[in-house]
């Protein structure tokens, strides 16, 4: 009866975080127009795709996209299926996604740790920074997170409890599969090291072969991988496959694309902004790690050694490659989270409270971190780009979650010092999804060109070109389906697609003149639009070219 009682109370804990999760991450995601490059880069795939009723090959203006495999898409393309062809349906699958990663996190810490640890590293993952963003973006990168997430819990709760081994093993070989299906090789190579080295640091890496379930969990693998990069590699005599491997994983490792590189600190750095305002704690936490390692019972001290291993490898690892993303250490912040946890657990519990010296240094950071978000959001940047919006509220909820958490610790209240810290972290993300981030719309004007192309064509067929100015997301909203839009190698192309379709151009302002000097009896060209555009700080113009 009692076991009963307990399956139902974690029933429903768990049903609530799940609801209350897809709320917080699913709020205001139909706020803004979707964010270049990488938003409509998929969007606009998966729209190509529907409308050459072809899920299995990723395309972008008519060319093959070997950007990343299927699974996204699949997911964003259930979304567009319940909720249309817009940022919501686009984006809700990774909200939902989110939600899962807190909720699998409560289920598993809370068997591994305890159930305050597990509910206080759910609360840090919701409320860090990145998570504001990431789960609320159509990328591939939430599934990523979630398979690998659930990957490295799975193979460490099997090798620590033997009666749950067997299907935790399975669960840990599926969501290998999942996220190779959503991001490709580095989904099972990554996890793959971190569960290697780990096996060597504990000198079992016999466990692999002999209780590790391979001659299962590699054909169980192969089953749901190989179909879908099989199909696509059928259907473009391997094309697909060739770019995707050789392109977007050695060639990102190799070399640096589309100008995202860094400095060999720059991992450290990204980390701590975007696991804020928890990240402060962060040295505390592993100084206490140290210090209480003779304390520590072996099994304990084995989840913590895991945990380690799984941040400082993937840090590692990406530090390495040329081509540098915030993104791209995300899945080192669920063992950061559960670390931060226990630490913050034992001061929870520890009979003297009283605030310390790295306490007022924590949260001095905290608050000068607000202080320098809201110059920089207020006054700086406004001052030298006075077309984005004043956002002199942006560092606020960091000011006063600081301040107020430092008075409970004071008073040795630490729960609600912590609950001060999460509520400043939600304050922030209210003001960054309803206030500030909807008013940068304007200065991304695709979506207003795609409406006046709209009201203008009622229906009629039109062509689209552009002239040294492109962004995805002008494609995505001003398309109709696969159509495609033509890059203009010189000025003179333009009357290469004149004809009985008008022809919409989108250019800089400032080479409106040459275009139109371009332009020849009988046809006529209008400006439709001039909008400055954020991306490449200058206006941008749209221009109709049409037989009068």
């Amino acid at each position: 009866m009692q076991k009963t009682k307990t399956s139902y109370k974690y029933l429903v804990q768990s049903l609530l975080i799940f609801a209350a999760s897809t709320l917080y991450f699913s709020w205001g995601i139909g706020n803004t127009s979707l964010w270049n490059i990488d938003e409509p880069i998929y969007a606009q795939s998966l729209k190509e795709m529907m409308a050459n009723h072809n899920l299995i090959l990723p395309t972008f203006n008519g060319q093959i996209l070997p950007d990343k495999p299927i699974l996204n898409y699949w997911m964003m393309w259930v979304g567009v299926r319940l909720f249309g062809l817009d940022s919501f349906g686009l984006r809700i699958g990774s909200a939902i996604v989110g939600a899962l990663l807190v909720l699998l996190i409560v289920s598993v810490v809370r068997r591994m740790y305890s159930e305050k640890i597990a509910f206080l590293s759910a609360l840090i993952i919701a409320t860090i920074l990145h998570s504001t963003v990431i789960f609320r973006s159509a990328t591939p990168d939430p599934l990523l997170i979630l398979a690998t997430t659930a990957a490295l819990l799975s193979f460490l709760l099997a090798y620590l409890d033997p009666q749950v081994r067997r299907n935790a093993l399975f669960l840990c070989y599926i969501a290998l599969a999942l996220g190779t299906l959503d991001k490709g090789p580095i989904a099972f190579l990554l996890p793959g090291l971190i569960i290697v080295i780990f096996l060597i640091v504990q000198k079992n890496l016999h466990f692999l072969w002999q209780q590790g379930r391979l001659e299962l969990g590699l054909p169980l693998f192969l089953i749901l991988v190989m179909p879908w990069y099989v199909a696509v590699g059928l259907e473009t005599h391997w094309g697909w496959d060739k770019l995707f491997l050789l392109q977007q994983n050695i060639g990102r490792f190799d070399a640096s694309m589309q100008g995202h590189r860094g400095p060999w600190f720059y991992y450290l750095l990204s980390v701590f902004l975007g696991m804020l305002p928890w990240s402060v704690f962060l040295p505390q936490a592993l100084l206490w790690l140290k210090r209480t390692r003779a304390l520590t019972p072996d099994k304990q001290q084995v989840k913590n050694q895991f945990m380690l291993l799984w941040a400082v490898i993937w840090i590692v690892f990406f530090s390495l490659s040329a081509t540098k993303l915030p993104s791209y250490v995300w899945e080192s912040y669920p063992p950061l989270a559960i670390l931060l946890a226990t630490y913050l657990d034992s001061r929870l519990q520890a009979t003297q409270k009283s605030l310390t010296k790295s306490d007022v240094l924590s949260l001095g950071v905290l608050f000068a971190i607000g202080v320098i978000l809201t110059t920089f959001g207020g006054w700086i940047v406004p001052m030298r780009q006075p077309e984005i919006p004043r956002m002199l509220w942006l560092g606020t909820p960091y000011i006063v979650a600081a301040l107020v958490a430092g008075v409970w610790i004071w008073r040795q209240r630490v729960l609600w010092a912590l609950l001060s810290l999460a509520g400043g972290a939600v304050a922030l993300s209210i003001l960054l999804v309803f206030l500030y981030t909807p008013e940068f719309n304007r200065l991304k004007p695709s979506r207003e060109m795609a409406e006046q192309i709209v009201h203008i064509q009622a229906g009629a067929p039109y062509r689209l070109a552009s002239w040294q100015w492109f962004q995805p997301d002008f494609l995505f909203y001003a398309a109709r389906g696969a159509m495609t839009i033509h890059h203009l190698q010189d000025t003179a192309n333009i009357r290469n697609y004149m004809g009985n379709r008008p022809l919409y151009v989108v250019c800089p302002a400032t080479d409106l003149s040459k275009l139109i000097s371009q332009v020849e009896s009988p046809y006529q060209a209008k400006v439709i639009l001039i909008r400055y555009e954020i991306y490449n700080r200058e206006k941008i113009a749209l221009l109709r070219v049409a037989k009068p």
